[in-house]
């Protein structure tokens, strides 16, 4: 699928954000190889998912957003040689549910993780102390010249929240390491990260997910409490009362009013403490003139 001019917002979870200049939603991996070797290299490249930790600005993107398809969304466990095999349009939910199925263990915190396998080595997701990268042997992508390549976990830098890949490496699928666990054990911590979820975290509600990146031996969401946002609302944004780093569009049709909010908590937070809060959503492309 190929859209030019799309309202690339409709594909987030914000809701919001203004039009990129194409949009392609890729169904092969060749037409992809061509795609990135023939796009003009003045048009940036955006790789999207699920759009779960992502703001696009209100004005106009100048860049080609793409989103793999089903192709791109198959699972394989190797038993003889414990391997599981992932393409990177997989949702983490499905990748979950997937081991346990098969009694693998080690992936079950990406029950609470609402993104795609590509988005989460490109963050180094995690949570209830792991990360993608624990698992990671390596992962295949097509680079913007188009070219194929497989990275080893040894040839990159994981950080808190970050890798060292290029932004316009395309990920394709990953080979991650498995363990055999017994369902009961799988179920169990499954079952428990999702009631702490429940409890911690808004759910079916438009929101980024975490809004800011925890700084060193420090909370976002303590800060921002302390800073006294919990439950503020303006312009329909509002942010969560049960989680601070958290914000919530109820409804409101620019991303200026949610980046604006982010904005002041930021300034607050170091104000009073003299630390500065990273954005951990991904903001893309310009402000919308006015």
């Amino acid at each position: 699928m190929i859209k030019y001019f799309y309202k690339i917002g409709s594909k987030t979870w914000f809701g919001t954000g203004g039009k990129c200049f194409v949009f392609f939603e890729v169904e092969c991996q060749n037409f992809l190889v061509n795609l990135m070797k023939f796009l003009p290299k003045k048009i940036p490249i955006f790789p999207i998912g699920l759009g779960s930790n992502i703001l696009f600005r209100d004005g106009f993107y100048f860049g080609a957003v793409i989103k793999l398809g089903t192709t791109f969304a198959k699972i394989k466990y190797l038993n003889k040689d414990k391997l599981l095999k992932v393409g990177c349009s997989v949702k983490d939910l499905n990748l979950a549910n997937f081991c346990y199925d098969n009694s693998l263990t080690g992936f079950e915190f990406l029950i609470g993780i609402p993104g795609t396998i590509g988005g989460a080595i490109k963050m180094n997701s995690g949570c209830y102390n792991q990360c993608i990268s624990d698992h990671l042997i390596s992962v295949s992508c097509i680079t913007r010249k188009g070219k194929k390549i497989n990275l080893l976990k040894k040839d990159i830098q994981f950080g808190y929240r970050t890798t060292n890949i290029p932004e316009d490496y395309i990920f394709t699928d990953a080979t991650f390491k498995a363990k055999k666990s017994s369902k009961h054990k799988i179920r169990n911590l499954m079952r428990s990260i999702k009631v702490e979820r429940k409890q911690s975290q808004p759910l079916g509600v438009r929101t980024g997910g975490s809004t800011f990146k925890n700084p060193n031996n420090e909370k976002a969401w303590k800060l921002i409490d302390k800073a006294g946002f919990r439950g503020i609302e303006k312009n329909l944004v509002q942010v969560s009362n049960l989680h601070p780093n958290f914000i919530i569009n109820h409804g409101n049709k620019k991303s200026l009013e949610i980046e604006l909010l982010g904005e002041e908590i930021r300034k607050k937070v170091y104000d009073e403490n003299g630390i500065r809060l990273d954005w951990e959503i991904e903001r893309v492309g310009s402000f919308e003139k006015i």
